[in-house]
């Protein structure tokens, strides 16, 4: 909805992860926040969006054919406000929800997976 108004929506943020095992399957955990704000004022009035997000992932890297990969299971869970005002108009419109993917990447640097509205990006340290 923000991409109709004129607002370029993007929650960009890392989620640290760290292998919590020493001998096969290694078992990858991590955590993080993510927030997003921004503000559209037009000649008819404001578009507020915030976004506050709670990412976790748990995971396994595995040596399938002799193809190492990295299976992941992101869990999301936030809450959104969207405000509107256009002249005697006001509206908030709360959102609260969490979500599951699984994705699977090989193991290498820039690995991406995607799909509506979202990619995930692999970055190897």
């Amino acid at each position: 909805m923000a991409e109709v108004v004129g607002l370029e929506p993007a929650a960009v943020g890392s989620i640290p992860f760290a292998v919590t095992t020493e001998e096969p399957p290694y078992l990858v955990q991590g955590e993080t926040n993510i927030s997003y704000q921004d503000t559209l004022q037009k000649e008819w009035g404001t578009y507020s969006v915030s976004l506050q997000m709670q990412m976790t992932i748990d995971g396994v890297c595995t040596d399938v054919e002799d193809t190492p990969r990295l299976d992941l299971t992101v869990l999301t869970s936030g809450d959104q406000t969207v405000e509107v005002s256009a002249g005697e108009f006001q509206q908030t419109y709360p959102w609260s929800g969490e979500n599951s993917l699984n994705l699977s990447f090989p193991l290498e640097e820039g690995a991406t997976a995607s799909g509506e509205g979202w990619t995930f990006v692999l970055h190897l340290d």
